[in-house]
C-alpha cells in the first residue's frame, strides 16, 4: 500500500474493506437523498452486490439507525421502470466498481499531500471524492460506470506531463510583444471536470526575471482540464474543460495589451469559425495540442454531455444564496456597505450561472476543438456526441513543419513548443 507523506486515519487508508465501508454507509445515503447534491440511482444488477451492500449497512449503520438502513435498500432494490426522474447508474460488476474507486482514492490521498501544506488527510476531501467524482460522468458512463472508473483511475495515475509540474519557462512570444510565456501542470478537484489541469501563464516582459515580487504582472490563458489514458495500447487525451479562471492580479496594462493582441488568432478565419470561440482558448488549446504531439499522442476526446452538471449548480447556487442571504440582515448590510456590495458582487457571479455553464461544457468546448481544423489542416472529426456514443472523437496527426499550420500565430506557438528552452 501507498506511504503518504502525511498521516491518515486508519479507518480511512485506502483499502477494499475501508472503501466500501465509507462509501456505503457515507456517501451512498447522500448521494440517494441530500438536497445539496445532484441525486441518482444505483442499479447493482448482481444479487451477491445487493447482499454485500446490505450486509454493509447492517454492519455499521444498523446497530444505530436501523430505518436509514430499510430506505436505502428500498432504494437500491427498486426497480427501473422507465419513468426514473433521478439518473440510473448501472452496476455489473461491483468488485471492479468498488476496486478501481479505491485506486483512485489512494492517488487522490497522495495527490492531496502534493497540493496541500497540510500533514493530515482531511475528511472533506475524502467525501469530495465519493460523492463527487460521478459529476464527471457522461451518459454513456452511468451504463458503464467500471470503464468510467477504471479510466478516471488511469487518468489520475499518469506521468505525462509530470516534468511540468513545477512552472517551466517556454520562451517569449514575438506577437504578444516578446513577453513571457510559462506553463505549469496542476492537479483538478474532484469537482472539476477532470484530475489534471494545464495552465499557461504570460508575465510582463520586465516583471518575469523580478521573483522576489509577490504579484508580478501576469496573464492567464484559458485552463485545460485534461486526462491521458490508454486505449487499445494507445494513449487518448481526454479533454474535460476548456475554462477561464479568475485570476485578481491580471487585471493590469498587461491584460488590456494582450486582450488587444489576441484577436491576431482570428486573421484569416472564417466567421463561423470565430463564432463561440474566444481568441484566448484556443491559443490555449493550440499550446496544448503541441505538447501532446511532443509525447506521440493524436487522439482526443471530447465529452458531450455531463449528466450531473446542470443538477449540481443549479443546487450550488441555491445553497450559496441561502447562506448570503442568513448572514446579511438588514442590520449588518448598513454597518458594513462595502463588504456587502463586494461579496453580492461575488455571488451574482457564481449564482443562477448553471445555463451559462452547461453551454461552456458543452456548445463552446466543441466549437473550439473544432476551430482547430481552420488552424491544422490534418484534423478529423471521426464522430460528435450521439453519434456513436457520447463523445467527440478526434484526431490531430502530428505536425512536422510549421509550415502545415495556417496562422503566423500558431506557427510561432508550434516553433516555442518545439524549441522550448527547460533551463531557465
Amino acid at each position: 500500500m501507498e506511504q503518504f507523506d502525511g498521516r491518515v486515519a486508519e479507518s480511512w487508508q485506502p483499502t477494499f474493506e475501508n472503501v466500501t465501508r465509507e462509501f456505503i454507509n457515507d456517501a451512498l445515503p447522500k448521494i440517494l437523498f441530500n438536497v445539496d447534491l445532484p441525486n441518482f440511482r444505483f442499479d447493482f444488477r448482481e444479487n451477491k452486490a445487493i447482499e454485500f451492500i446490505e450486509q454493509t449497512l447492517i454492519n455499521y449503520t444498523g446497530k444505530y439507525q436501523p430505518e436509514k438502513v430499510q430506505k436505502i435498500m428500498d432504494a437500491i432494490k427498486s426497480k427501473c421502470d422507465g419513468n426514473e426522474i433521478a439518473p440510473v447508474m448501472v452496476v455489473n460488476d461491483y468488485k471492479k466498481f468498488f476496486e478501481y474507486l479505491r485506486m483512485i482514492y489512494e492517488k487522490h490521498i497522495e495527490l492531496h499531500f502534493q497540493r496541500s501544506d497540510m500533514s493530515f488527510f482531511p475528511r472533506w476531501e475524502k467525501e469530495n471524492l465519493f460523492e463527487l467524482i460521478w459529476l464527471r460522468a457522461t451518459p454513456d458512463d452511468f451504463n458503464n460506470p467500471e470503464e468510467f472508473l477504471r479510466k478516471q483511475s488511469e487518468m489520475i495515475c499518469d506521468k505525462t506531463f509530470d516534468k511540468f509540474n513545477n512552472e517551466t519557462f517556454l520562451g517569449e512570444v514575438k506577437f504578444l510583444d516578446d513577453n513571457v510565456l510559462c506553463i505549469k501542470n496542476g492537479i483538478g478537484r474532484t469537482w472539476d471536470e477532470n484530475s489534471r489541469e494545464m495552465e499557461f501563464i504570460i508575465y510582463d516582459k520586465y516583471y518575469y526575471e523580478k521573483k522576489e515580487l509577490i504579484c508580478r504582472p501576469r496573464y492567464k490563458l484559458p485552463l485545460i482540464r485534461y486526462g491521458i489514458y490508454k486505449k487499445n495500447g494507445k494513449k487518448v487525451c481526454y479533454i474535460g474543460s476548456i475554462q477561464s479562471k479568475t485570476d485578481d492580479y491580471s487585471k493590469t496594462d498587461l491584460q488590456k495589451q494582450i486582450d488587444r493582441k489576441k484577436y491576431k488568432a482570428n486573421e484569416g478565419v472564417a466567421r463561423e469559425g470565430i463564432e463561440q470561440v474566444e481568441p484566448k482558448c484556443i491559443l490555449a488549446l493550440s499550446l496544448f495540442v503541441n505538447l501532446l504531439h511532443k509525447e506521440g499522442i493524436t487522439d482526443i476526446e471530447i465529452p458531450g454531455l455531463y449528466v450531473l452538471d446542470y443538477e449540481y449548480h443549479e443546487k450550488r447556487s441555491k445553497r450559496l444564496l441561502k447562506e448570503f442571504n442568513a448572514k446579511w440582515t438588514e442590520e449588518k448590510k448598513e454597518k458594513h456597505p462595502d463588504w456587502y456590495k463586494e461579496e453580492l458582487f461575488y455571488l451574482n457571479r457564481s449564482c443562477g450561472k448553471e445555463d451559462l455553464i452547461s453551454e461552456i461544457k458543452s456548445e463552446r468546448l466543441i466549437a473550439i476543438v473544432r476551430r482547430l481544423m481552420y488552424h491544422y489542416p490534418n484534423v478529423d472529426i471521426k464522430s460528435y456526441p450521439g453519434d456513436v456514443d457520447s463523445f467527440m472523437h478526434m484526431n490531430a496527426p502530428v505536425i512536422r513543419d510549421k509550415k502545415q499550420i495556417s496562422g503566423s500565430v500558431f506557427q510561432e506557438l508550434y516553433s516555442l513548443i518545439e524549441t522550448k528552452s527547460m533551463d531557465r
